[in-house]
């Protein structure tokens, strides 16, 4: 199955890009995706601490929070859109 990812402010530096399509087996999640995306003990740096996701990622999937589905456990299905982006304030 494909699934397209989509990478906002400095993810776009790290990932090389604003968007890449990744091809994962049936029945693979989030967690699966994020290993096959750290291709490099930066990359995986910046995604993980400890072997969890670091606080200030935001993760969502086809516009959802991923804390407001199984979290690293969400099911992927082919087409969806997973977007990573960093947490972020205002004031």
């Amino acid at each position: 199955m494909k699934v397209r990812v989509k990478f906002f402010a400095y993810f776009r530096e790290v990932f090389g890009g604003r968007e890449k399509a990744v091809n994962l087996a049936q029945g693979a999640t989030v967690l699966d995706l994020l290993n096959a995306l750290a291709d490099s003990t930066r990359v995986r740096g910046e995604l993980f601490e400890k072997e969890q996701l670091k606080p200030h990622l935001v993760l969502m999937k086809n516009e959802t929070k991923m804390h407001s589905l199984k979290g690293l456990g969400t099911a992927l299905e082919d087409g969806d859109v997973i977007a990573i982006f960093p947490l972020m304030g205002g004031g």
